[in-house]
């Protein structure tokens, strides 16, 4: 299991986790010369792009020829090491596999093939966050999991193992070999490849659906069920602080609701002025308005007024907050660019040094559509859903549903709603009635004086609470959101790790509810995969968006600027497609998580109305853009290799992010 680490965390931590994973990189190997040339990978049966892999089992050897007696090119491989496949053959009364790092080679030597296991797929799986559910387990076998789940006790029988477990107490023969950490490991903290090697959907007895999952994991310790109650947390929460940015509307409608935010931060610093709690938490503010290319009066799309500095003082901020002003002219239409204020608070560089990432838009008019020619990110609710998340941040819409804005509020509560979503808490959307003032500066209150509570949690050393409503739905969702995010830097800063399991069997679902997911299913996608994949969208919706007339001619234009793009030697794609997904890459068509989009053919296309085109084109053209915020972002790659070219590095993309 390959460890990663973000750029700005602490340093001492950073050290420990270098020091753990010594015995777990790979290496770079000195390779025999006959290994020193370029080669090229086996492709997987009926594959024209896709090679094969292989991960590594524990006690795997290299060797320098296809013989138990030839010498030994390295004598300990990590565990689940991941490597391309360059020869097979049999030798000695056993199969061999030629295996290597890189995709373009050289090979490093030769492994036996009962010491590794074939990987058709590079679907790995990454734990959702703790916070407000049980604890995962890990099943001995398929139909030990499968009984558990059918059984009208299930939540019962889970809750009695999930005690054994922790407790250390697991009986001979249990069909639970491990159980999930108790603090949340971040794959894009703390990467780790947790492989999947099968899945199936089934049917449940309860009339939910479920997906059982065939994982594997690095065994790093003897104990399988190392992963019990955690120790005391105190000394660690203490230094845990937190990012509220609010990303205020700041068009000419919005001034009683500037002068709210503005009181309500004041009162913030008020409190907590002159004691410890003032070093843990730190306030950034953003203003948007419009595309000033519509309206250059407006000044400017998108402005910070107030980084995220972590030694400003209440004062230096509070003179910030009072530059803040409304508009004095309207703007194009009653949609603004609100995605883009958003977009600019989760890409301030300063979140690196919070654990507690609070993002606040609070606006009364909708967001421009990603096709709109004013949005300036080109982004969506989802692609800012998906930034956001990849970045550790809780995203909260006021939305004020002012008289003025009524004829826009149900399209800006659907796409508040789905740009706000956060994982097993629902969506972080609320509504503010009729607009009123006094009902958004209770909320606004609430949010804050829960978040400064959960500091005081942390400095006492004790994770907060998650508490149900009532309350209020937005204080059960905080104090659900706040916790999550404690269990996150905890696990960061112990170095929580996935379970030490080798071969295991789970569910994507809770035991206790099947509505809530355990685990979310991602692709390793290489940033040259990431690359191939962008272009193919792109000549996509170009051809689309040309043809928008003249259907017909769609699929005809696409395949002559296919074939331009398949005259590349360094593309594999197929120029002859059928489908989309033909088209954009074989490792998306073998998943088994499919979307319709990749079925789409010629008579399909033919065959939906122009509203259903253009939907599809949209949505292909704003995850082209999160695509390219990815791929610029460089924190989010990793070598698996010591050496591993850029292009080869990997992003674990969520499946929701795909085509």
């Amino acid at each position: 299991m390959t460890q990663h680490r973000r750029c700005g965390t602490d340093v001492k931590l950073l050290v420990a986790l270098l020091v753990l994973l010594a015995g777990l990189a790979t290496l770079a190997l000195p390779l025999p010369a006959a290994f020193a040339q370029a080669e090229t990978p086996l492709l997987m049966e009926g594959r024209n792009s896709l090679y094969q892999r292989v991960l590594t089992r524990p006690a795997a050897v290299l060797r320098a020829e296809p013989e138990d007696r030839s010498p030994l090119v390295e004598p300990f491989v990590a565990p689940f090491t991941i490597y391309y496949v360059f020869e097979r053959r049999s030798a000695g009364g056993a199969d061999w596999m030629r295996v290597g790092s890189s995709v373009r080679g050289p090979s490093q030597g030769w492994v036996r093939a009962d010491e590794v296991i074939d990987w058709r797929q590079t679907m790995v799986v990454a734990f959702t966050n703790p916070a407000g559910r049980e604890r995962l387990l890990f099943f001995r076998d398929h139909d030990q999991l499968l009984d558990v789940l059918n059984d009208e006790n299930a939540a019962r029988i889970a809750g009695e193992l999930r005690g054994e477990a922790i407790a250390g107490t697991l009986p001979p023969g249990s069909p639970v070999i491990s159980i999930e950490p108790a603090e949340h490991v971040d794959i894009n903290e703390q990467f780790y490849v947790l492989p999947i090697l099968e899945a199936e959907r089934v049917w449940l007895a309860s009339g939910y659906t479920t997906r059982l999952l065939e994982v594997a994991s690095v065994p790093l310790n003897a104990d399988p069920l190392n992963q019990g109650t955690p120790p005391p947390a105190d000394n660690l929460l203490r230094d845990f602080r937190v990012g509220i940015v609010f990303v205020i509307d700041t068009t000419s409608s919005m001034g009683p609701y500037i002068d709210r935010t503005r009181e309500a931060v004041r009162r913030i610093y008020q409190q907590i002025e002159g004691s410890p709690i003032a070093d843990r938490v730190s306030f950034g503010l953003v203003g948007f308005r419009d595309n000033i290319s519509a309206v250059p009066e407006l000044e400017y799309d998108t402005r910070v007024f107030a980084p995220l500095t972590p030694s400003a003082s209440g004062n230096a901020l509070l003179s910030r907050l009072d530059q803040i002003r409304p508009a004095t002219i309207s703007s194009a239409g009653f949609d603004e660019d609100a995605l883009a204020g958003v977009v600019a608070a989760i890409r301030m560089p300063e979140w690196n040094d919070y654990d507690g990432r609070y993002v606040v838009l609070i606006t009364d008019a909708g967001p421009r559509q990603a096709s709109d020619p004013l949005s300036t990110t080109g982004f969506g609710p989802a692609q800012v859903n998906a930034l956001a998340e990849d970045n550790g941040i809780a995203l909260y819409t006021m939305h004020l549903l002012t008289a003025q804005g009524a004829g826009d509020h149900d399209y800006a509560s659907a796409a508040y709603t789905e740009m706000s979503r956060w994982r097993n808490a629902g969506s972080l959307y609320h509504a503010v009635p009729l607009g009123s003032v006094n009902v958004f500066g209770q909320s606004v209150d609430s949010l804050t004086r829960q978040i400064i509570g959960q500091i005081q949690d942390a400095m006492a050393g004790r994770l907060t609470e998650v508490v149900p409503e009532p309350p209020t739905e937005l204080e059960a969702q905080t104090s659900l959101v706040g916790r999550a995010m404690q269990l996150a830097y905890l696990g960061r800063e112990r170095g929580a790790q996935a379970p030490d399991v080798f071969r295991a069997w789970t569910t994507d679902r809770s035991f206790e509810d099947p509505r809530q997911a355990s685990l979310q299913v991602r692709l390793l996608i290489t940033k040259n995969e990431l690359s191939d994949l962008s272009d193919v969208l792109r000549v996509i919706v170009e051809a689309g968006q040309a043809n928008r007339l003249s259907p017909e001619d769609f699929f005809g234009q696409l395949q002559s600027a296919v074939a331009n793009l398949a005259r590349d030697p360094n593309r594999l794609i197929d120029p002859n497609f059928n489908n989309l997904g033909d088209l954009m890459g074989e490792y998306l068509r073998d998943l088994p998580y499919r979307s319709l989009i990749l079925d789409l053919d010629e008579q399909t296309w033919l065959s939906m109305g122009p509203g259903r085109q253009l939907e599809i084109l949209d949505n292909l053209e704003a995850l082209l853009h999160l695509y390219e915020a990815y791929h610029d972002q460089p924190d989010l790659w990793i070598p698996l290799y010591d050496g591993a070219p850029e292009g080869e590095h990997v992003f674990p993309i969520s499946i929701d992010a795909l085509p």
